[in-house]
């Protein structure tokens, strides 16, 4: 049949949406929810990694300090404050609700609740690790006593009920 207007099929007042665009619709609105999700889970995870990639670049910033002025520098991390500083710079706040444990050699413990790990002039330090965790998150700063090399290392926390979550 052939309207007045010259089409085949005039639908006229019948317009609507079919039944694969709404599903297009749908699916779209799914990608976008699921990419939202993944992005707000994440961002946690993401803080993490940033502080400890912070923690080794002032840990690499000491080494070259000891270095640079023949004379031994000392890398601070504030346990109960939870921030961290190396010489001449101002101390950098960790994550809210980020736990700290720092590994390092008896003579360099700072004051109270300040652990400290000392670079040598020559690089090599005294050692040790720093740990950070986070919702099931750890990473983990290791720094060599003989090189003063410093590598970052990320996985999941253990789980301090054990392995079968304390049943």
């Amino acid at each position: 049949m052939i309207t007045a207007t010259g089409n085949k099929h005039d639908r006229g007042s019948n317009a609507g949406f079919t039944l694969i665009e709404m599903l297009a619709v749908i699916v779209l609105i799914a990608i976008a929810a699921t990419v939202a999700a993944v992005s707000l889970r994440g961002r946690g995870q993401g803080q993490l990694d940033v502080a400890a990639q912070r923690v080794a670049a002032g840990l690499r910033d000491t080494r070259t300090r000891a270095m640079a002025t023949g004379k031994p520098q000392w890398f601070s991390v504030d346990l109960r404050a939870r921030t961290f500083a190396a010489p001449g710079r101002d101390p950098r706040a960790l994550p809210a609700d980020t736990k700290v444990q720092v590994t390092s050699a008896a003579e360099d413990a700072g004051s109270a609740g300040v652990a400290r790990i000392r670079y040598f002039p020559d690089g090599s330090s005294s050692g040790g690790n720093i740990e950070l965790s986070r919702a099931r998150r750890e990473v983990r700063i290791d720094v060599d006593w003989l090189t003063g090399a410093v590598a970052v290392h990320a996985g999941v926390a253990p789980n301090p009920e054990g392995p079968d979550g304390g049943s």
